[in-house]
């Protein structure tokens, strides 16, 4: 899992937030493992009931509250999935 968190928090091309998670899957140290669980996170911190709201911001807290219960993550990596999850709800 911390190769993972690493991998999430070493992205720094916010000029270019649609390239996050193919950032994330194209990292070869990654083990199947973690690849699902980035996958599964992905998902489920980006599902509709999440963002269904007509603010963007209520979106983000809803999903970074729904990753940060479900998942053990630093909150900074946290903040980064829905960073660029907020990127596919624009």
């Amino acid at each position: 899992m911390k190769t993972l968190e690493n991998r999430i928090l070493s992205f720094d091309n916010w000029e270019q937030p649609w390239t996050f998670r193919e950032f994330v899957f194209q990292n070869k140290t990654l083990s199947d493992n973690e690849l699902t669980l980035f996958n599964e996170i992905w998902t489920k911190g980006g599902a509709y009931e999440l963002w269904n709201d007509y603010d963007l911001v209520l979106g983000c807290k809803a999903s970074h509250s729904f990753i940060a219960e479900n998942y053990n993550l630093a909150d900074k990596a946290i903040a980064n999935i829905v960073r660029a999850l907020s990127y596919e709800w624009k």
